[in-house]
């Protein structure tokens, strides 16, 4: 996988992520309401759609590729050198 390849497919799996982060904290927790009809009181509990565990393990699985390919890629740019020829100090000294 080519260096561009894997900072396009970061880029889709930080929001698949989002998605599923946000999908974990609803599923979380079950949801619970009272409804009441005149003097009668009707409990309804939501059920989550997903198992909390098995989205908490997609979480950790797609944290762990981002982790593992921006390594790959600090390691690939710490091996790649470039030919620029700069003075620091006149580039960033201060106005006269």
């Amino acid at each position: 996988m080519t260096i561009n390849e894997a900072l396009a497919l970061q880029t889709a799996v930080k929001k698949r992520l989002a998605e599923l982060q946000i999908l974990r904290n609803q599923v979380a927790v079950k949801h619970s309401s009272n409804l009441y009809f005149g003097d009668r009181e009707t409990k309804t509990v939501d059920e989550p759609q997903y198992d909390v565990k098995l989205v908490d393990k997609k979480v950790v699985e797609l944290e762990t590729f981002l982790f593992k390919v921006d390594a790959q890629i600090k390691q690939a740019n710490a091996k790649t050198e470039i030919k620029l020829t700069a003075d620091v100090d006149k580039l960033l000294e201060s106005l006269q």
